[in-house]
């Protein structure tokens, strides 16, 4: 097989391949006699249908089948062959097929483009000295109690801001039940948003074993149009009043949540952790500075496969956002184009930086070792819950393979 290289720009090439007409005859010979032994015809057995019928009447589909087995292996091949690692599909060009001749086609192919990084060593970086302050401890232990806040059965207390109720709720229109307003054993949180307006306030002051009536106006904009801008009545039956119990700071706190003996322990314990979160959040801002230097210093030309692939993670990392908010998050455009263009402008800077730190990485010959790559797939397994074997597979393909190491030589 014949394969030329023509570079079109230092993220492009193309590769001309030519095929023996011999290579191209056996398969096409191959795939007339696997025709010949499924094919079935009026007035012929399978299997026995002449070739000149086969070849009169199914040449083009026999063509096509050939040129789809063809075309992918000698892709391959010519890849190999010019030591050419894509970062995408290919575009197949100006096919030339005719039984008895070679053939032709080019594969149009993104490549990394070369990068030299210039000057990195020289690049000035502040680095402020990592402090931990005291009101900063005490901020991390209160989180920490009120994250161990347990909410305890109250009897004879009546239900008020911030409490948990559990309720069985009976909902009627014109004296009628209507679906979603009646239920058992449900808990509503006083306070919390998210519940029909004013249903909560009737709530405030009730306690276990209260029962009560109440008339609510459903707005005008309800997504339940059936029910909008009319007024619907309300059953409450008290179930149960829980008040939310913050633990004491002591010793005995100490040692459920910190693993420590003592509360001094667990606020130098906090202190540590602080210290190690500041100093990951320097680095990383260290290196976001770095990277943006870089890029201002080298024109670098980004493949366009890897800038879409980019782009369609930060939207898939936005849509897992918005999913985890409920569809709230600040400084989100409107206009779908425009979320697109901001997306691709994240995948550009992207690909840029990865660009430029793997070549960093190879000019500081930085590599990653076996343990390194064997500790990184147990993590990931451990993470998505699969076998290591798994991860391992999913890493035969080059460019997930790739991802990686560039993420462990950061």
């Amino acid at each position: 097989m014949k394969v030329t290289v023509e570079e079109l720009s230092p993220s492009k090439r193309v590769l001309h391949v030519e095929l023996p007409s011999e290579r191209v005859a056996d398969r096409l010979e191959a795939a007339f006699r696997e025709w010949g032994q499924k094919l079935q015809l009026p007035g012929f057995r399978r299997g026995r249908v002449p070739r000149e019928i086969i070849q009169r009447r199914f040449e083009s589909e026999v063509h096509e089948e050939v040129l789809r087995a063809l075309i992918p292996d000698s892709y391959r091949e010519a890849l190999t062959q010019a030591a050419i690692e894509p970062v995408g599909q290919p575009a197949v060009e100006d096919v030339h097929f005719h039984a008895g001749e070679p053939l032709t086609y080019r594969a149009v192919v993104e490549v990394k483009p070369p990068v030299t990084v210039r000057d990195y060593r020289g690049i000035a970086l502040e680095q402020e000295k990592i402090e931990v302050t005291d009101q900063e401890v005490e901020r991390a232990l209160e989180y920490l109690r009120e994250d161990a806040a347990e909410y305890v059965p109250m009897e004879g207390w009546p239900a008020l801001q911030d409490d948990l109720v559990i309720l069985d709720l009976e909902g009627s229109l014109n004296g009628k039940p209507f679906k979603g307003a009646s239920g058992t054993n449900l808990t509503v949180a006083l306070g919390r948003e998210g519940y029909l307006p004013g249903f909560t306030q009737q709530i405030i002051g009730m306690q276990k074993g209260d029962s009560k009536r109440f008339d609510l106006q459903i707005p005008a904009d309800s997504p339940r149009k059936e029910l909008a801008g009319r007024s619907v009545e309300f059953r409450v039956t008290v179930k149960e009043v829980k008040k939310r119990r913050v633990p004491e700071l002591n010793n005995d706190f100490a040692k459920s949540v910190g693993d420590v003996e003592t509360l001094e322990g667990l606020r130098d314990k906090l202190r540590q952790q602080l210290v190690q979160r500041k100093t990951r959040e320097q680095d990383a801002s260290l290196k976001r500075a770095l990277v943006e230097k870089l890029i201002q210093q080298h024109e670098i030309e980004t493949p366009e496969a890897m800038v879409e692939r980019e782009a369609a993670a930060v939207l898939e990392e936005l849509a897992m956002t918005l999913r985890a908010t409920g569809g709230r998050m600040q400084g989100l455009p409107d206009d779908p184009e425009l979320l697109k263009t901001k997306a691709r402008e994240t995948g550009v800077r992207r690909v840029k930086e990865s660009l430029l730190l793997e070549a960093v990485a190879k000019q500081e010959q930085l590599t990653v070792s076996e343990e390194e790559m064997a500790a990184e797939i147990n993590a990931l397994a451990g993470l998505y819950r699969q076998e290591p074997a798994a991860v391992r597979r999913a890493l035969e393909d080059p460019a997930r393979r790739a991802g990686l190491t560039e993420r462990l030589l950061e």
